[in-house]
């Protein structure tokens, strides 16, 4: 693990800054680098995830503490959560600690469902180094473009969000970024979909979250993730449907986008879909429909939920 020259940057920053300018090339045959560099990641993943994210993880997918801390380390370098953190620390004395304790719980709980789709797609056989260079592209495109793929609906809830955090004090770049994490982080799917099928990642982009918003699948999602949970058996499975309905997005995407027409956008390519399947769209708008009616659901009725929309895959 610790032979990735992405953990070698690690490194320098363990020595004094003046042995940093001087001795940089020696450190690299520094006897106990493999040590230093280990000790250094754990530090690091304590203070930025907690001292429990290990543990966490493992309750959540039996990985081992190695692909797990390959995962974070893929995961942070991807988001650029290190230079997230920093703003977040520069906010000293300009906005008050219950402030920052919510930013920063905003990037932990996004750092820490990165790791773990990380985890559950896992590029077999490539470095760490390589599959950063895969996925920080997508994240940048998603950054920059974003507001080009989302519905209007969605792009006005990011803003509304964004507002909030700037009326108390937070620079506006910063709150933008903290307020799109959610939708950015759907980056890592898209650029596995695109990179398979071959098709433009703004395509992809553009149909995943427009059918995302025509199916109500982002509302659902806020159901998950609004949902209380009273024990760790029930935090397990919120963070197992959370995961479903990303992929069951993931793989309707990579279906419509497979079969439209080269021709069509993706407005108009998944109008075609919804056509081809008004049957089975209908039986499931009508759960969609049925959750509406109220604000606390059973989990049962997610369990459900999810397993209607499996059919539409299957068909």
């Amino acid at each position: 693990m610790t032979q990735d020259v992405h953990f070698g940057q690690l490194l320098p920053h363990y020595f004094p800054k003046e042995l940093q300018r001087h001795y940089r090339d020696e450190m690299e045959s520094h006897p106990l680098r493999g040590e230093i560099i280990a000790t250094a990641l754990a530090n690091q993943m304590s203070n930025d995830m907690g001292f429990n994210f290990i543990t966490r993880m493992q309750d959540e997918t039996g990985a081992s503490i190695s692909d797990i801390a390959k995962s974070y380390a893929i995961a942070r370098d991807v988001f650029g959560f290190e230079a997230l953190f920093d703003d977040v620390r520069a906010l000293d004395n300009h906005v008050t600690a219950t402030v920052q304790y919510d930013i920063l719980y905003r990037c932990r709980r996004m750092l820490r469902r990165a790791t773990r789709w990380m985890l559950r797609n896992k590029r077999k056989g490539e470095s760490i180094a390589a599959q950063v260079g895969f996925y920080r592209p997508a994240l940048q495109n998603l950054v920059e473009h974003l507001d080009q793929y989302l519905v209007e609906s969605e792009i006005k809830e990011h803003d509304q969000q964004a507002d909030a955090l700037r009326q108390i004090g937070v620079p506006d770049v910063l709150a933008n970024k903290v307020c799109r994490l959610t939708s950015v982080f759907s980056g890592l799917d898209l650029a596995q979909v695109s990179e398979q099928l071959d098709k433009p990642f703004e395509l992809v982009a553009r149909l995943y979250y427009v059918m995302g918003d025509r199916l109500s699948l982002h509302w659902f999602l806020k159901q998950i993730n609004n949902q209380p949970v009273d024990n760790h058996w029930q935090a397990l499975a919120r963070a197992s449907f959370r995961e479903d309905l990303d992929w069951q997005q993931r793989m309707l995407t990579a279906s419509i986008v497979s079969e439209m027409d080269p021709q069509h956008d993706a407005e108009t390519g998944l109008a075609q879909w919804m056509d081809d399947h008004a049957v089975i769209l209908g039986r499931w708008q009508s759960i969609v429909d049925e959750f509406k009616v109220g604000s606390v659901h059973e989990f049962a009725k997610f369990s459900v939920a999810l397993r209607e929309l499996s059919l539409l895959n299957l068909n």
